[in-house]
Formats: C-alpha cells, structure tokens, sequence
C-alpha cells in the first residue's frame, strides 16, 4: 500500500470503567403483553428511580424468564413529544443490561423513568451502576461508545505524538468509526488507522478514501487488525476534518425461526468482511464493484434452494442503488436477482432455485450498484424473507446486446463484456 506522510491524532482507547452500584428497585413484577401467553403487563418505574442518572451509567436489571423464548423490551418516553423509544440491551446470566449513551437520554430517563414491557418475564431487581477509575467493564456485543470527540484537521508532512494506550477492547468484526466533517485542498482526501508504534511511513493498516462530506469512515476489523491495534493506535489522514471516534462492539446475528418451520433455528453464517465502496458512475460515488469469486471461491459452498444472502452495507448516498448479478447457465450470461430490503443496513437475495444456488455457488455473485459500502455477506435462512420488494431505488435493468459478433451487457449506458469488465 502506499506509504502517507500525514498528520496523526492519537485516538486512545477509553475503557468505561465502573464499580460503585445502587440498587434503586427491589419487587417482583410480571412482564406480559399477551396475558393469554403470560400473566403479566407493562412496568413503569416509580418517579425519582433514576435520580442522579448520567451519561455512561449502566442500568441492570435483573430477570427471571417465565417461558422458553422470552422477549426483553426497556422503553423511555423521548424529546419533546415522549416519544415511547426501545432503548437496544444486552441479556446475560439474568440480568438486562443498558449503557446510557447521551446526556440527553440520561436526563429524560431521570425525569420520566423507564416502562418495561415484552413477553414472559419477571423483575426483581433494578440497579444503577456508576463510573469508577478501578475496575474496567467491557463493552457489551452490539454495544458502542465514542472513543474521542473535537475536531481535529489532517494535514500533509506532519506527525503527532504516538499513543501508548492499550487497545485492549479490539477483536475480530468490530468497527471503528471516524466521522469526517469537511475536506481541506487535497486531491486524494482519506482517512486512515495506524497502530501506535508505526512512524508516519509505516505500512497503513486499515485505510478509507473519503469521497462525501459528512461521512462516516468505517473500519470492521480482522483478527489481524484487531491484533496489530492492540497496542494502541493513531488515526491519519490528509485533507480531511475529523470529529469523532466511535467503537462498535460486533454482535453476532440472532438465531431466527424459519416461519415454514416453526421451531427450528438456522443460525446465519458470515462468509466474508471487509469494505469495497460500489459504484458503477465514479464521477457521483468514488467506488467499483464486489466479485466475490475473485475474493474466494469457495465463498458460496454448499449454497441451497431457501438459503439467503444478505449484504451489509455502510455510508449509503440519498438513493443508493442496490444490485446482485450472477453468472447463469452455461453460457455464463449475467443475470440479475431481485433483492430484498430485508432490514437495518443490509439487502439480500432469496435462493429461488437449486440452478441459481449452484451457479452461485460455482461462480459467486457480482455486487453491484451506487453509492455504498459492502461491509459483510451473510448466508442463512432469515425470518420474513418469503416475499420479494423493490430494493431502495429500481435500477434500469441490465440488457444483453450484440455488436460485431460479440456479446456485451448494456447497464446505465455502460457496456460491459460476458466476465465482467467494462468495454470502452
């Protein structure tokens, strides 16, 4: 990789550290918003529970399942309107856990309390844990905290100081997330992780190029990565304003229920990470396209009728276009899938066929469109993926052409060949 002389701030690794803990709550209250399923109902805390409340608190709150799958559900009245807002936790070894995140939430929790609600559980306990320097408490998976926020310019041909703090919260499939507010003169802006004892022409660990303003720069790391970070690590760049840095903890996907077959679990299997930012018009989104064959491929093995495929993706544009192409039949003839918008951050494709499975799996999938980032793929048997919808914006469909004997695929006025490469 290029090597970048760059002005580096040092991000150090924050732990939220905690120890000192208040019970605020003691009873024993049954959760239930189907009395038929359990008897129960809603619970809201009594005024003046979350007194003193504070942004980085840890709320925990002990749980009793009443039946096999019960569902944890902590809800707050926010802003202006009190609005009810599911506030996202974690659930371990009895105890419902929630890190306040803002300032804002602390004090409207400590103003209006909490209503508990779901399905097949009892509280007996609520307690608040407050910040202490002693002890360190490890983010939750699916949890994130901002590790650093200002606003820091990187410049060309300097160098900060390096950090000598300890990444010790790092591991595999975690993001880092640098927001860039604005870019300065430089032609080629991008921003950039480097570990703490690299000088300014180190090898670069991880490194995106910034093409929108704001944007967030989002780096999911390898083991490797997480690995050579652990030390500490700098964040570089050039031409580029940045504000904040945020860690995402990565949690792995639930364990939904196929509704053909009740009952049973397919657990989702990820078969690549990593970032490629898309785009078929690099004139509106600096990108390229995913041709997971050319990455691995063995990628799609053992691919079935059923199975689907999900893409995640980050730092979308207003309209971003979603688009998956395989190589079908035995002419090889590139053919578009109708993806799903199946969730939060990702579309995806269900296996209509054993033919297209073992194509796919054969020749892997081509991942198309504009204006986003492909983050992870993830093959598995979702919930609520029976029926097909339009993805974000309907892409003009691609059409097989012939021009002098040969054959070429016309998409948004670009031609391209039957492997793939754009024709001139």
């Amino acid at each position: 990789m290029k090597k970048l002389f760059t002005l580096c701030f040092v991000a150090l690794m924050s732990v939220a550290l905690f120890a000192a803990e208040r019970v605020v709550w003691t009873g024993n209250e049954p959760i239930s918003w189907n009395p038929e399923v359990y008897a129960g109902s809603q619970f809201e805390t009594p005024a003046g529970t979350f007194t003193g409340l504070e942004k980085d608190h840890v709320i925990k709150v002990s749980v009793v399942a009443g039946i096999d799958e019960p569902q944890y559900v902590m809800t707050y009245k926010a802003g202006e309107s009190w609005e009810w807002t599911d506030l996202t936790t974690t659930v371990a070894d009895g105890v419902m856990s929630y890190t306040v995140e803002t300032d804002q939430i602390a004090t409207e929790i400590a103003d209006r309390g909490l209503i508990f609600r779901g399905q097949g559980y009892n509280i007996t306990q609520i307690s608040v844990v407050e910040a202490d320097p002693d002890e360190p408490q490890p983010l939750q998976p699916g949890e994130q905290r901002v590790l650093w926020e200002g606003s820091e310019t990187l410049a060309w041909n300097e160098v900060a100081e390096q950090s000598a703090e300890v990444g010790a919260l790092l591991a595999e499939n975690d993001q880092l997330i640098v927001t860039v507010s604005q870019k300065g003169t430089a032609d080629w802006p991008k921003v950039l992780l480097r570990d703490a004892a690299s000088n300014a022409v180190g090898d670069d660990i991880l490194l995106n190029d910034i093409s929108e303003f704001p944007y967030d720069a989002v780096f999911t790391l390898t083991t490797a990565h997480a690995a050579a970070l652990a030390g500490g690590f700098k964040v570089c760049g050039d031409g580029v304003t940045v504000t904040k840095l945020v860690l995402k903890k990565y949690k792995e996907p639930d364990d939904p229920i196929d509704p053909e077959q009740p009952g049973e679990p397919y657990v989702d299997t990820q078969v690549w990470s990593g970032d490629v930012a898309i785009s078929w018009n690099q004139e509106v989104y600096a990108g390229t396209e995913l041709d997971t064959y050319n990455v691995q491929q063995d990628m799609f093995a053992g691919l079935a009728e059923g199975d689907s495929i999900k893409v995640y993706y980050t730092n979308a544009i207003e309209a971003a276009q979603f688009n998956l192409t395989y190589k079908a039949g035995n002419d090889w003839a590139w053919t578009e899938l109708a993806p799903i918008a199946q969730g939060e951050g990702f579309f995806g494709y269900k296996v209509a066929s054993e033919a297209i499975a073992q194509d796919i799996a054969d020749r892997g999938l081509v991942i198309r469109g504009q204006g986003y980032h492909a983050v992870r793929i993830v093959v598995g048997k979702p919930e609520n993926t029976g029926s097909a919808v339009s993805n974000t914006v309907t892409a003009a469909p691609a059409r097989k052409i012939i021009e002098a004997g040969q054959v070429f695929i016309l998409k948004d006025g670009v031609r391209y060949n039957i492997l793939g490469a754009v024709v001139r």
